[in-house]
Protein backbone atom coordinates (compact mmCIF):
# COMPACT_ATOMS: atom_id res chain seq x y z
CA UNK A 1 0.00 0.00 0.00
CA UNK A 2 3.12 2.38 1.00
CA UNK A 3 4.23 1.85 -3.04
CA UNK A 4 1.16 2.16 -4.45
CA UNK A 5 0.21 5.56 -2.02
CA UNK A 6 3.79 7.03 -3.44
CA UNK A 7 3.51 5.85 -6.76
CA UNK A 8 -0.15 7.71 -6.80
CA UNK A 9 1.41 10.94 -5.08
CA UNK A 10 4.29 11.36 -7.78
CA UNK A 11 1.36 10.57 -10.71
CA UNK A 12 -0.81 13.71 -9.07
CA UNK A 13 2.45 15.87 -8.82
CA UNK A 14 3.49 14.90 -12.46
CA UNK A 15 -0.46 15.75 -13.63
CA UNK A 16 -0.31 19.03 -12.03
CA UNK A 17 3.00 19.78 -13.62
CA UNK A 18 1.92 18.86 -17.57
CA UNK A 19 -1.53 20.95 -16.53
CA UNK A 20 0.42 23.92 -15.56
CA UNK A 21 2.41 23.26 -18.45
CA UNK A 22 -0.78 23.10 -20.38
CA UNK A 23 -2.18 26.02 -18.98
CA UNK A 24 0.60 27.99 -19.74
CA UNK A 25 1.21 27.10 -23.08
CA UNK A 26 -2.66 28.38 -24.16
CA UNK A 27 -2.90 31.58 -22.12
CA UNK A 28 0.65 32.32 -23.99
CA UNK A 29 -0.88 32.24 -26.99
CA UNK A 30 -2.37 35.30 -28.23
CA UNK A 31 -5.83 36.45 -29.86
CA UNK A 32 -6.00 38.57 -33.00
CA UNK A 33 -9.74 39.76 -33.15
CA UNK A 34 -11.03 41.55 -35.67
CA UNK A 35 -15.12 42.58 -34.75
CA UNK A 36 -18.19 44.60 -36.40
CA UNK A 37 -15.50 46.75 -38.21
CA UNK A 38 -16.38 48.04 -41.79
CA UNK A 39 -13.19 47.65 -44.36
CA UNK A 40 -13.82 50.05 -47.89
CA UNK A 41 -10.55 49.85 -50.45
CA UNK A 42 -12.02 52.33 -53.03
CA UNK A 43 -8.05 51.92 -54.33
CA UNK A 44 -8.13 50.11 -57.97
CA UNK A 45 -5.20 48.39 -58.87
CA UNK A 46 -5.33 46.82 -61.86
CA UNK A 47 -3.75 43.70 -63.05
CA UNK A 48 -0.53 45.63 -64.62
CA UNK A 49 0.27 48.34 -62.32
CA UNK A 50 0.04 46.01 -59.07
CA UNK A 51 -1.79 44.59 -56.54
CA UNK A 52 -4.09 46.27 -53.10
CA UNK A 53 -3.28 43.69 -50.64
CA UNK A 54 -6.49 44.43 -48.62
CA UNK A 55 -6.92 43.86 -45.24
CA UNK A 56 -3.15 42.38 -43.56
CA UNK A 57 -2.77 40.16 -40.63
CA UNK A 58 0.16 39.89 -38.85
CA UNK A 59 1.11 36.54 -38.67
CA UNK A 60 4.71 36.35 -37.04
CA UNK A 61 3.10 34.93 -34.05
CA UNK A 62 1.21 31.68 -33.63
CA UNK A 63 -2.50 33.64 -32.26
CA UNK A 64 -6.22 32.57 -32.39
CA UNK A 65 -7.30 35.07 -35.76
CA UNK A 66 -11.17 35.80 -35.47
CA UNK A 67 -12.26 37.84 -38.17
CA UNK A 68 -15.92 38.19 -37.61
CA UNK A 69 -18.93 40.04 -38.22
CA UNK A 70 -17.12 42.42 -40.66
CA UNK A 71 -17.97 44.27 -43.87
CA UNK A 72 -15.31 44.40 -46.59
CA UNK A 73 -16.12 45.86 -49.60
CA UNK A 74 -13.26 46.93 -52.93
CA UNK A 75 -12.84 47.09 -56.35
CA UNK A 76 -9.09 45.87 -57.34
CA UNK A 77 -8.92 43.03 -59.91
CA UNK A 78 -5.62 41.89 -58.31
CA UNK A 79 -4.51 40.91 -55.20
CA UNK A 80 -6.44 40.43 -51.66
CA UNK A 81 -9.85 41.24 -49.71
CA UNK A 82 -8.83 39.47 -46.63
CA UNK A 83 -5.33 38.02 -46.46
CA UNK A 84 -5.32 35.93 -43.80
CA UNK A 85 -2.15 33.69 -44.92
CA UNK A 86 0.20 33.22 -47.56
CA UNK A 87 1.26 32.40 -51.41
CA UNK A 88 4.36 30.12 -49.97
CA UNK A 89 5.84 28.12 -47.15
CA UNK A 90 7.44 29.97 -44.61
CA UNK A 91 8.21 30.26 -40.90
CA UNK A 92 5.08 31.55 -40.44
CA UNK A 93 3.48 28.65 -41.73
CA UNK A 94 0.40 27.38 -39.53
CA UNK A 95 0.72 30.32 -37.12
CA UNK A 96 -3.17 31.00 -37.94
CA UNK A 97 -3.77 27.09 -36.77
CA UNK A 98 -7.95 26.78 -36.69
CA UNK A 99 -8.93 30.72 -37.75
CA UNK A 100 -12.27 31.42 -37.77
CA UNK A 101 -13.95 33.61 -40.30
CA UNK A 102 -17.12 33.67 -39.64
CA UNK A 103 -20.22 35.88 -40.31
CA UNK A 104 -18.78 38.38 -42.37
CA UNK A 105 -20.00 40.52 -46.19
CA UNK A 106 -17.30 40.59 -48.45
CA UNK A 107 -18.81 42.97 -51.23
CA UNK A 108 -16.69 43.15 -54.79
CA UNK A 109 -17.84 45.94 -56.95
CA UNK A 110 -14.81 45.97 -59.21
CA UNK A 111 -15.08 46.07 -63.37
CA UNK A 112 -14.56 42.56 -64.43
CA UNK A 113 -12.24 41.89 -66.98
CA UNK A 114 -10.39 38.35 -67.83
CA UNK A 115 -7.79 39.25 -65.65
CA UNK A 116 -9.92 39.21 -62.57
CA UNK A 117 -8.22 37.96 -60.04
CA UNK A 118 -8.87 39.34 -56.63
CA UNK A 119 -8.72 37.12 -53.36
CA UNK A 120 -11.37 36.97 -51.15
CA UNK A 121 -11.03 35.07 -48.31
CA UNK A 122 -6.96 33.76 -48.23
CA UNK A 123 -5.69 31.14 -46.01
CA UNK A 124 -3.20 30.22 -47.40
CA UNK A 125 -0.64 27.80 -45.51
CA UNK A 126 -2.96 27.32 -42.39
CA UNK A 127 -4.78 24.28 -41.53
CA UNK A 128 -7.97 23.86 -39.45
CA UNK A 129 -9.90 26.97 -40.92
CA UNK A 130 -13.63 27.58 -40.18
CA UNK A 131 -14.69 29.61 -42.91
CA UNK A 132 -18.25 30.12 -42.30
CA UNK A 133 -21.43 32.11 -42.75
CA UNK A 134 -20.36 34.26 -44.80
CA UNK A 135 -22.15 36.35 -47.67
CA UNK A 136 -19.24 37.10 -50.54
CA UNK A 137 -20.88 38.94 -53.34
CA UNK A 138 -19.21 39.27 -56.94
CA UNK A 139 -15.80 38.17 -54.44
CA UNK A 140 -13.81 36.91 -57.99
CA UNK A 141 -11.83 34.10 -56.31
CA UNK A 142 -13.96 33.49 -53.15
CA UNK A 143 -12.52 31.53 -50.91
CA UNK A 144 -9.02 29.95 -51.41
CA UNK A 145 -7.58 27.16 -49.11
CA UNK A 146 -4.12 26.80 -50.30
CA UNK A 147 -0.92 25.07 -49.11
CA UNK A 148 1.66 22.55 -50.43
CA UNK A 149 0.21 19.54 -48.87
CA UNK A 150 -0.76 20.30 -45.95
CA UNK A 151 -3.75 18.68 -44.10
CA UNK A 152 -7.11 19.96 -42.69
CA UNK A 153 -8.54 17.77 -39.70
CA UNK A 154 -11.02 19.98 -38.19
CA UNK A 155 -11.60 23.02 -40.45
CA UNK A 156 -14.83 23.68 -42.42
CA UNK A 157 -15.81 25.53 -45.29
CA UNK A 158 -19.89 26.12 -44.15
CA UNK A 159 -23.05 27.64 -44.56
CA UNK A 160 -21.28 30.48 -46.83
CA UNK A 161 -23.29 32.36 -49.87
CA UNK A 162 -21.17 32.56 -52.90
CA UNK A 163 -22.98 34.68 -55.47
CA UNK A 164 -21.61 35.12 -58.96
CA UNK A 165 -18.24 35.00 -58.50
CA UNK A 166 -16.11 36.05 -61.91
CA UNK A 167 -13.93 33.53 -61.62
CA UNK A 168 -14.63 30.45 -58.95
CA UNK A 169 -16.84 30.26 -55.60
CA UNK A 170 -14.41 27.96 -53.51
CA UNK A 171 -10.42 26.78 -54.19
CA UNK A 172 -8.73 23.41 -52.94
CA UNK A 173 -4.91 24.09 -54.17
CA UNK A 174 -2.68 21.75 -52.61
CA UNK A 175 -4.34 20.81 -49.32
CA UNK A 176 -6.00 17.82 -48.33
CA UNK A 177 -8.86 16.95 -46.15
CA UNK A 178 -10.73 20.21 -47.46
CA UNK A 179 -14.58 20.09 -46.38
CA UNK A 180 -17.12 21.79 -48.34
CA UNK A 181 -20.80 21.45 -46.31
CA UNK A 182 -23.83 22.94 -46.79
CA UNK A 183 -23.05 26.21 -48.79
CA UNK A 184 -25.19 27.77 -51.23
CA UNK A 185 -23.60 28.63 -54.85
CA UNK A 186 -25.12 30.81 -56.89
CA UNK A 187 -23.71 32.07 -60.75
CA UNK A 188 -25.37 34.44 -63.48
CA UNK A 189 -22.59 35.88 -64.53
CA UNK A 190 -21.83 34.52 -68.38
CA UNK A 191 -18.60 36.81 -69.24
CA UNK A 192 -16.50 33.76 -69.16
CA UNK A 193 -18.58 31.13 -70.74
CA UNK A 194 -18.14 29.79 -73.96
CA UNK A 195 -20.63 28.15 -76.34
CA UNK A 196 -21.41 25.02 -75.11
CA UNK A 197 -18.70 24.41 -72.85
CA UNK A 198 -19.04 26.66 -70.21
CA UNK A 199 -15.98 28.86 -68.21
CA UNK A 200 -12.83 26.59 -67.64
CA UNK A 201 -13.03 27.76 -64.08
CA UNK A 202 -15.77 25.93 -61.65
CA UNK A 203 -17.70 27.00 -58.46
CA UNK A 204 -15.20 24.44 -57.12
CA UNK A 205 -11.74 23.79 -58.39
CA UNK A 206 -9.84 21.15 -56.85
CA UNK A 207 -6.27 20.72 -58.09
CA UNK A 208 -2.33 20.27 -57.27
CA UNK A 209 -0.12 23.29 -56.31
CA UNK A 210 2.70 23.04 -58.88
CA UNK A 211 4.21 26.59 -58.18
CA UNK A 212 8.06 26.46 -58.07
CA UNK A 213 7.90 28.33 -54.71
CA UNK A 214 5.94 25.75 -52.85
CA UNK A 215 8.97 23.60 -53.07
CA UNK A 216 6.85 20.34 -53.11
CA UNK A 217 4.14 19.71 -54.97
CA UNK A 218 1.18 19.40 -53.11
CA UNK A 219 -1.73 17.39 -53.61
CA UNK A 220 -5.52 18.34 -52.89
CA UNK A 221 -6.78 14.74 -51.72
CA UNK A 222 -9.65 13.56 -50.04
CA UNK A 223 -11.77 16.92 -50.59
CA UNK A 224 -15.78 16.42 -49.50
CA UNK A 225 -18.50 18.33 -51.16
CA UNK A 226 -21.48 17.56 -49.56
CA UNK A 227 -25.34 18.96 -48.95
CA UNK A 228 -24.43 22.27 -51.10
CA UNK A 229 -26.85 24.23 -53.19
CA UNK A 230 -25.76 25.03 -56.78
CA UNK A 231 -27.59 27.65 -58.90
CA UNK A 232 -26.55 28.42 -62.00
CA UNK A 233 -28.31 30.35 -65.08
CA UNK A 234 -25.73 29.21 -67.56
CA UNK A 235 -23.81 25.67 -68.30
CA UNK A 236 -20.72 26.67 -66.45
CA UNK A 237 -18.74 24.06 -64.91
CA UNK A 238 -20.66 23.43 -60.83
CA UNK A 239 -17.47 21.16 -59.58
CA UNK A 240 -14.01 21.20 -61.34
CA UNK A 241 -11.69 18.53 -60.25
CA UNK A 242 -8.34 19.44 -62.33
CA UNK A 243 -6.08 16.54 -61.38
CA UNK A 244 -6.78 12.51 -60.95
CA UNK A 245 -4.02 12.37 -58.20
CA UNK A 246 -6.85 14.79 -56.46
CA UNK A 247 -9.63 11.72 -56.94
CA UNK A 248 -7.76 9.95 -53.82
CA UNK A 249 -10.75 9.77 -50.89
CA UNK A 250 -12.71 12.67 -52.83
CA UNK A 251 -16.34 12.80 -52.02
CA UNK A 252 -18.81 14.37 -53.27
CA UNK A 253 -22.77 13.76 -52.49
CA UNK A 254 -26.05 14.65 -51.32
CA UNK A 255 -26.01 18.26 -52.91
CA UNK A 256 -28.99 20.02 -54.91
CA UNK A 257 -28.14 21.32 -58.63
CA UNK A 258 -30.00 23.51 -61.34
CA UNK A 259 -28.89 25.01 -64.11
CA UNK A 260 -31.41 27.34 -66.15
CA UNK A 261 -29.91 26.82 -69.35
CA UNK A 262 -29.58 22.64 -69.11
CA UNK A 263 -27.75 20.48 -67.65
CA UNK A 264 -25.16 21.08 -65.06
CA UNK A 265 -21.63 20.46 -66.50
CA UNK A 266 -18.78 18.76 -64.01
CA UNK A 267 -15.36 18.50 -65.33
CA UNK A 268 -12.72 16.12 -64.28
CA UNK A 269 -9.41 16.70 -66.19
CA UNK A 270 -10.97 19.40 -68.49
CA UNK A 271 -13.10 17.07 -69.70
CA UNK A 272 -17.02 17.97 -69.41
CA UNK A 273 -19.53 15.39 -67.73
CA UNK A 274 -23.16 15.84 -67.72
CA UNK A 275 -25.12 15.09 -64.24
CA UNK A 276 -25.76 11.54 -65.48
CA UNK A 277 -22.27 11.01 -66.15
CA UNK A 278 -20.65 12.24 -63.92
CA UNK A 279 -23.24 9.56 -61.29
CA UNK A 280 -21.64 7.07 -63.59
CA UNK A 281 -17.97 8.02 -62.32
CA UNK A 282 -19.48 7.09 -58.85
CA UNK A 283 -20.24 10.98 -57.74
CA UNK A 284 -23.28 12.23 -56.54
CA UNK A 285 -24.84 9.61 -56.62
CA UNK A 286 -27.71 10.82 -53.66
CA UNK A 287 -27.58 14.55 -55.17
CA UNK A 288 -30.76 15.65 -57.41
CA UNK A 289 -31.46 18.06 -60.14
CA UNK A 290 -34.03 20.04 -58.01
CA UNK A 291 -35.16 24.15 -58.22
CA UNK A 292 -34.71 25.41 -54.94
CA UNK A 293 -37.45 28.23 -55.92
CA UNK A 294 -35.47 30.90 -53.75
CA UNK A 295 -37.62 33.00 -52.67
CA UNK A 296 -35.45 36.07 -53.98
CA UNK A 297 -31.82 36.31 -55.38
CA UNK A 298 -30.65 38.19 -52.30
CA UNK A 299 -30.63 35.70 -49.43
CA UNK A 300 -31.29 32.49 -51.18
CA UNK A 301 -34.32 30.83 -48.76
CA UNK A 302 -34.74 27.92 -50.66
Amino acid sequence: RRVLFRSHSKMKWLIGILLLLVTTTLTAQDTVLWEGKTYVDTTFIDYLCGRSYGIQTPRSNPAKFIFRNNYVESCNIGGYMLEAGQEVPSAYTNNFQGAEIIGNKFNWVGNQDSNTITHGIFTGYHTDVKVMYNYLDHVPMGIIRKSNGLTDTAGVVAYNIIVSPPAVGVVVKGMNGVCIYNNTFFSEDSTYVGPGIGTWRGLIDVYMNTDASAGVIGTATHTKIKNNIFYTRHQIRNINVMDEECLEGFECDYNIYWCEDGDPIFALEGQHYTFTEWQALGYDTHSMIMNPHFKDFINFVP
